[in-house]
């Protein structure tokens, strides 16, 4: 048997089994690419949790909580992964003042919410910001992302710049409640949500003309200013959460079973 036939099959194999690429360097760790200016492709900024050692925070965590609607047999569950990163050198409170790195001012973080029927090992969720559309997936994520300090160590006058949205998928692989770890990946396309009086001076913040804010903390969606009953977010400030992955990330189970 010619010995090219054998080759050919084993890498055949291996791609049809390939699945996502947990490296054992993500370790409980969350890490993720913040395309601060999706419409130029050349903002981009780096985002790691920050390692939990030596009595750091952990600064990366998921909470699976059971919920209840009044009646007796309907629970919902929600899946709530929270992010942060605010040390950028060895990305721990302990030595991060050890040197100075790229984007060492950087200070962000980044909470996920999703509504669930039952919980799996396995689990995937697309969303988008319709309710009811006969074309897209109903919103079934929220997600929040905030900016608290630029690359120039700049915060807004004290707000940072926050951003929310709903257009996100989210695929949780190899959820083990026992082990009290999951792990997964992650994308979304946010929307901006504060002011800024000095756009020019943080990355990928725009002020284009009749710019439309989004923040529902405070009930101010995305309007429809032409009236043709679709929300104009071609009017809103947006920033992309890309190539993010998570592996075994500690649990918080606030199940019943």
């Amino acid at each position: 048997m010619n010995p090219f036939f054998y080759l050919s099959c084993l890498l055949i194999l291996c791609f049809s089994c390939s699945e996502t690429d947990f490296n054992a360097g993500l370790e409980n760790r969350l890490i993720a690419i913040i395309d601060m200016s999706p419409e130029n492709y050349n903002e981009k900024v780096d985002f790691t949790s920050d390692d939990n050692v030596s009595g750091c925070d952990d600064h990366e965590m998921a909470y699976i909580d059971e919920r209840v609607d009044g009646s007796d047999d309907n629970v919902y569950y929600t899946i709530r992964i929270e992010a942060k990163d605010y040390f950028k050198s060895q990305n721990n409170c302990n030595e991060s003042d050890l040197y100075w790195t790229e984007q060492e001012q950087v200070k962000h973080q980044l909470i996920i919410n999703a509504y669930a029927s039952e919980i799996t090992e396995n689990m995937y969720f697309e969303s988008s910001q319709f309710v009811d559309h006969p074309f897209y997936p109903t919103s079934g994520i929220t997600v929040y992302y905030k900016l608290e300090q630029d690359e120039d160590g700049q915060d807004n006058d004290g707000l940072g710049i926050e951003y929310f949205g709903h257009s996100a998928e989210l695929e949780i692989q190899d959820l083990d409640l026992g082990a009290g770890v999951m792990s997964g990946t992650f994308s979304a396309t946010l929307y901006r949500g504060t002011p800024v009086s000095d756009p020019g001076s943080f990355m990928g913040v725009d002020n284009v003309p009749n710019l439309d804010l989004y923040n529902p903390l405070i009930y101010d969606y995305i309007g429809d200013l032409n009236g043709d009953s679709i929300s104009d977010v071609y009017l809103t400030d947006s920033i992309r959460i890309e190539n993010c992955v998570f592996q075994r990330i500690s649990i918080v189970n606030n199940m019943s079973y």
